[in-house]
């Protein structure tokens, strides 16, 4: 067992990809057997699930423009990752986009 400052308790490393595991199995890791880490091209802190956040933004945003659609994609980005990578900084940088656009749709 290990300790994170970030999200606590975790059992033991993946033997694959050397991330911390905090549940207790297989299905917790971040990475599937034999992946390989890739922090340019697939981050594990934009790849949990069956979707990555990429393109889970370019599907949310494709209708939007300009401010709208940087605010909204970068509000999803770090709510996507939050637990994953910095914890309440995050939070704090989603909620940071999410009053800039409000701020710019009421001064219209």
């Amino acid at each position: 067992m290990g300790h994170c400052l970030l999200h606590g308790d975790f059992h033991t490393l993946c033997v694959s990809c050397q991330l911390p595991i905090y549940g207790a199995g297989p299905t917790d890791c971040y990475y599937p057997p034999g992946a390989t880490k890739d922090m340019v091209n697939s981050p594990s802190h934009y790849t949990q699930g069956s979707i990555e956040c990429i393109d889970a933004i370019e599907e949310v945003v494709k209708h939007l423009e300009g401010m709208e659609a940087m605010c909204t994609g970068n509000a999803i980005k770090y709510l996507w990752r939050w637990r994953h990578k910095n914890g309440t900084e995050d939070l704090k940088k989603a909620m940071w986009y999410i009053q800039r656009m409000i701020d710019e749709l009421d001064s219209k």
